[in-house]
């Protein structure tokens, strides 16, 4: 059963790393997301963050679909370290995609 779940999520992340976007123009400077879906729905998504900036993740419920500001992820003031958001979803739904726009404060 264990090696089954560690296939599992191995899987998923593999898919989850392909679900990123291409980058909009205006998030040249943007790192790279860290995502992680569990069989009960939950992302979780990370990235290091920099000081004097704030970040907002956008999701896409299905390709083509409208790019929706994550409410857990709207305006957060950077740190300098790692910052961790979590974002609950119908595990049965096709899985988000998501993007990350740092802006300047």
């Amino acid at each position: 059963m264990n090696i089954f779940r560690l296939f599992f999520f191995g899987v998923l992340l593999v898919c989850l790393v392909g679900c990123v976007s291409k980058p909009m123009e205006t998030e040249k400077h943007a790192p790279p997301l860290m995502i992680a879906q569990n069989s009960d729905g939950q992302a979780t998504i990370s990235w290091e963050s920099e000081p004097n900036r704030v970040y907002t993740i956008y999701y896409q419920a299905e390709k083509g679909g409208d790019w929706k500001a994550l409410p857990t992820a709207y305006q957060m003031r950077g740190t300098g370290s790692a910052l961790t958001i979590y974002d609950q979803v119908n595990p049965n739904w096709p899985i988000r995609r998501y993007r990350l726009f740092p802006e300047d404060i």
